[in-house]
């Protein structure tokens, strides 16, 4: 009974908005308009479909608020879990060996003048094709 009077009232409210919309055509432009009846044409269409009723009975169902409150709780767990979890794994991932293919973020570096032979054999084609090409 309850969800019925609330379903007849959005309804009520899109035809109002379906109305305006046709009234106000002329002034504020087709385009606001068809928006307008649009948005009137959605309300109606949702409170013949059940969508209005489904939402009514979910927003005055205790057991639905508890439904809500256990999701909450659960993000609110699963946030505070990641956040260990990152606090953790720093202090492990600094004293542990590197992983394959990490990156150096200090590398070091030798004299300008030195070409040693630890050097990478691929640095050193690449040098020398920039030599070749005067670049030095």
């Amino acid at each position: 009974m309850f969800t019925d009077a609330i379903e007849i009232a959005v309804a009520a409210v899109g035809l109002g908005l379906v109305v305006l919309s046709a009234r106000q055509a002329r002034t504020k432009g087709w385009a606001a308009s068809l928006q307008l009846a649009a948005g009137g044409f959605l309300l109606m269409g949702a409170a013949a479909v059940g969508i209005v009723g489904f939402v009514v009975g979910l927003v005055f169902s205790p057991l639905a608020w508890v439904g809500v409150g256990m999701l909450a709780l659960a993000g609110v767990l699963f946030a505070g879990g990641q956040k260990l979890e990152g606090r953790g794994s720093g202090a492990v991932a600094e004293s542990g060996p590197a992983p394959k293919g990490a990156v150096d973020p200090a590398p070091k570096r030798q004299p300008k003048g030195s070409k040693g032979s630890a050097a990478d054999p691929e640095l050193d084609d690449i040098e020398a094709i920039l030599r070749r090409h005067g670049i030095e």
